[in-house]
């Protein structure tokens, strides 16, 4: 015989022949064995589970265990002349058939027909049906009755990767027994060791990348190892298994992350120019950039590396990059990322620049400011995390302001800016004649008026003058033409002191009206400061000429305003027919 011939791929090669031997689900094997030990065989098992992960070999090592003739620990000795003809498919008392292509009621009389007979050699006779699933509704049916009361010595095992096509009345007559996918690590592992004894040398790197896209299956995992290693030979590493199975590596996503933390436009089209000549998926490269993000997300929430399947080498990588981004930033990253992948998913016209277009989108995001450590900042500059990025000159005030009972106070509202979200963290200038800064030092003025002049801050306190703060300066409301004339009065000193108090000259304007218009004074909550009243009589700073009468009830409010702070008149001409 030929050495082609003779050659055994990896799956059934290294196939598990005793429960020990399966990899990953002990929580199976274990139970198996206890049963033989105590006796307690069920007549028909489910075995269910993703593809790959063993179900069938568990069914065959059961059958072989309850079977042998020199058991040891409840496992076959694969050596008893049992053992040996179920291994080499001689044994009549093991049936394995495929439900896919044996599906018919035809088929399922002919199994009824033959369960009546006794095993030839061993104590069981079991049938092992791969695929149960696919059996059609009246074969399942067919099926019920010998399920629910086989020969003692009868034992039926189910094998299927998708139990919820399975009906329930066959489900309630089974033990279900459900196989895990294989972990990363496990996989990865498993490999190592069928390197080792074929004397094959591979990387960590290598391994895991196999174990990934084997996807839990352990079958998989060793028909990739087996492709590689006719591509590359005895010796593997992670650069030549890129080359044999077109796999993009750490390296690649490391550098699209860089370049985003970078804000890197250029290397985005450069990446992708790699991306395209090297024949790589397009959208299998963005859920491998989402899968990238998620791990650096990872580190970043749990100050760790526990949750990440990578090499020893690549957990570091991880760890330095997860100090570029905020979880903010990633969160973004990633959802931008997902609406890439989603739009490619469509198969839309020009795959390429949509690709590009998610790239250039990813390396143009602006960086995130957490409100959470801009407000911790704000309160206490001391123990700032980060720094609050300054608002741009240009940028208007966005603060509302009140004045109630000589105490000012404002409430801070939010810029957007591009992206990041900011604050403005501190006052602009005294010299800046904004509102935000008239009513920051309204409190202070107040407090150090002078003697002859304390009897505003009085008022004010009781409320019996109001201040508002407007764009052309300082307005006093009072409903006491007494008090409106003792403020005219002290204008001079009143100016004085506003100009000493905010380094600038302010403007004052006292309004009074005969019958008080309910106020609502502002405050912190205010989104909006009014700048007009409505009276039905108003002064000002100015000779203020009288509205003539008859004339009044026509006023319209911008007249109203123009009247109370600049002393306006209307014209008494007569209109024109």
């Amino acid at each position: 015989m030929s050495e082609q011939q003779q050659y055994i791929v990896t799956a059934r090669k290294w196939r598990p022949l005793r429960f020990e031997d399966v990899v990953g689900q002990e929580h199976i094997t274990t139970t198996l064995k206890n049963a033989i030990t105590m006796k307690r065989v069920h007549h028909a098992y489910l075995f269910t589970g993703p593809r790959g992960v063993g179900k069938t070999t568990c069914a065959r090592i059961l059958a072989r265990a309850l079977n042998c003739l020199n058991p040891v620990n409840q496992e076959p000795c694969n050596a008893c002349s049992n053992c040996t003809d179920m291994l080499e498919g001689r044994n009549m008392d093991i049936v394995e058939i495929d439900g896919a292509s044996n599906n018919s009621i035809d088929d399922v009389r002919k199994l009824r027909d033959n369960v009546k007979y006794a095993p030839v050699s061993g104590a069981y006779k079991m049938y092992i049906i791969d695929e149960v699933h696919m059996l059609s509704t009246a074969a399942f049916n067919a099926l019920l009755k010998t399920l629910e009361e086989p020969p003692a010595h009868l034992i039926f095992v189910f094998a299927t990767t998708e139990i919820n096509k399975v009906p329930a009345t066959i489900l309630s007559r089974c033990q279900r027994f459900d196989f895990r996918r294989m972990e990363i690590e496990t996989i990865s592992r498993h490999l190592a060791h069928i390197a080792d004894a074929e004397k094959i040398s591979i990387d960590e790197e290598s391994l895991i990348a196999i174990a990934k896209k084997a996807d839990g299956s352990m079958r998989d995992s060793q028909s990739i190892f087996d492709m590689v290693v006719s591509f590359c030979g005895t010796s593997i590493t992670i650069a030549e298994l890129g080359r044999a199975l077109q796999f993009i590596d750490a390296d690649f996503f490391f550098a699209l992350s860089d370049a985003i933390a970078n804000h890197d436009i250029p290397t985005m089209f450069e990446q992708s120019r790699i991306v395209i000549q090297r024949g790589y998926d397009l959208q299998e490269c963005l859920i491998g950039l989402m899968d990238h993000f998620r791990n650096i997300l990872t580190v970043i929430t749990t100050k760790g590396t526990g949750l990440i399947e990578a090499s020893k080498a690549d957990l570091e990588r991880y760890r330095q990059a997860a100090t570029q981004f905020t979880k903010a930033d990633v969160l973004r990253i990633m959802t931008l990322i997902s609406q890439g992948e989603s739009a490619l998913r469509q198969h839309p016209p020009q795959p390429r620049v949509r690709f590009e277009f998610t790239l250039v989108q990813l390396a143009g995001m602006d960086s995130t400011v957490d409100l959470g450590t801009v407000l911790a900042a704000l309160q206490n500059p001391a123990t700032a995390q980060r720094p609050v990025p300054p608002l741009p000159s240009t940028i208007p005030s966005t603060t509302s302001q009140s004045l109630v009972g000589g105490v000012a106070s404002a409430q801070h509202m939010s810029v957007r800016i591009g992206n990041p979200v900011v604050m403005r963290s501190a006052p602009a200038p005294v010299s800046s004649l904004s509102t935000g800064n008239l009513a920051r030092r309204w409190a202070q003025w107040i407090d150090t008026l002078p003697e002859h002049l304390s009897f505003v801050g009085q008022s004010v306190r009781s409320q019996l003058v109001t201040a508002d703060v407007t764009d052309v300066g300082i307005v006093l409301r009072t409903g006491s033409q007494v008090m409106y004339q003792r403020l005219q009065d002290s204008m001079v000193a009143l100016k004085e002191h506003l100009t000493t108090t905010y380094g600038a000259s302010i403007g004052v304007h006292i309004v009074t009206s005969s019958r008080p218009q309910p106020s609502a004074p502002l405050t912190a909550a205010a989104t909006t400061t009014s700048a007009a009243v409505s009276s039905d009589t108003a002064s000002s700073v100015a000779d203020a000429v009288p509205e003539p009468p008859g004339r009044s009830e026509n006023i319209l409010p911008i007249e109203q305003h123009l009247i109370e702070l600049f002393g306006a008149r209307r014209s008494t001409a007569p209109r024109r027919a």
